[in-house]
């Protein structure tokens, strides 16, 4: 699993991970002002991290260091890593990003021509590290007002991704030590990797809760342990639909109407060769649902023709079990 840590002050970072086990970590440092960002074949600078002795532990070990500016982090949904777009380079991907402080508020790097059109004495723009997260989403927008953090290393709706420098010093967050919020990124990586996820995120009721609790309690409250229902740790199918169809529909019966939420999927049966559909049926808030019945019953989706149904049972939840065998009343996948 790679881990991608940009920003300065990396070295802590990275022994920490080391530790944990995680080995495969790269390291992305901006460029520091006035240095050139290219050598002279055209390629970004890279600093050679050798010695002339033998290392003698894993966390000691050189770790792959580049030199370049970092002009954006965009999240693949699909793929359920961050793409890494380098300055004058092609972009990098990495499973976990983790940001040090720099980065979540850092001043933007000046060409040559910026420096000779600014006036003497002038400062410089401070901005953020564009991040785009899930469903588009920017950091910028998540953090509108203030940031929005859970133990200021993570943010709903950006999986993957740790802030090791905390948030900015406008949020009343416990005064944590950079240290202990190291060890809680390295914890949760590792449990990633442990589990063989490949997406892990902070719940939005645990980071919604945290900070509810950050308004009644004294800002030196300390963290504590990290807790296995604080975050999500899942992989694409996890994340897949388990039905087809969820919804509202319409409960034909004779002589009655009802209409109710279906949560409907089905199978194939390899040895009738029928769609053989089922589900589930859920009463509105106006409306109550029949006893089952051996009457005929058409279920009806919006848009669809009507489906033969019948109504098995009753479950322990008052919802009432409908199958069927034929053309479902949903659409089926291509």
């Amino acid at each position: 699993m790679s881990v991608a840590v940009i920003g300065t002050e990396s070295r802590a970072i990275v022994r920490r991970l080391r530790a944990a086990g995680i080995t495969e970590v790269n390291v992305y440092e901006p460029v520091s002002a006035g240095e050139p960002s290219r050598s002279r074949v055209g390629r970004p600078r890279r600093t050679p991290w050798t010695t002339p002795h033998r290392w003698l532990s894993r966390e000691s070990r050189p770790v792959p260091r580049r030199l370049v500016d970092v002009s954006e982090l965009v999240f693949d949904e699909n793929e359920d890593h961050w793409l890494i777009h380098l300055v004058g380079d092609e972009p990098a991907q990495a499973r976990v990003v983790i940001l040090t402080a720099d980065t979540t508020r850092r001043l933007r790097a000046s060409s040559a021509t910026d420096t000779a059109d600014r006036p003497f004495g002038a400062v410089l723009e401070e901005v953020r590290l564009p991040v785009t997260g899930r469903e588009a989403r920017t950091l910028d927008a998540a953090w509108s007002r203030t940031p929005v953090t859970f133990r200021g290393i993570a943010t709903h709706g950006f999986p993957n991704l740790f802030f090791a420098g905390g948030t900015e010093p406008a949020v009343q967050e416990p005064t944590v030590a950079q240290s202990v919020r190291v060890d809680l990124i390295a914890t949760w990586v590792r449990a990633l990797r442990r589990q063989s996820g490949t997406r892990i995120e902070v719940r939005a009721s645990t980071q919604h809760e945290y900070h509810r609790r950050l308004d009644l309690t004294p800002s030196t409250r300390r963290p504590g342990s990290p807790k296995p229902h604080h975050f999500d740790i899942t992989v694409a199918a996890d994340r897949h639909s388990d039905h087809d169809y969820a919804g509202p529909a319409v409960l034909d019966l004779p002589g009655a109407e009802y209409r109710v939420i279906a949560t409907l999927t089905g199978h194939t049966d390899p040895i009738d060769g029928r769609y053989h559909w089922y589900g589930r049926l859920d009463p509105t808030e106006t409306t109550a649902l029949p006893e089952p019945t051996r009457a005929s019953a058409f279920l009806v989706l919006p848009g669809r023709e009507p489906a033969a149904a019948n109504l098995t049972e009753r479950d322990p939840w008052g919802n009432l079990r409908v199958t069927g065998i034929g053309t479902p009343p949903f659409a089926l996948q291509a």
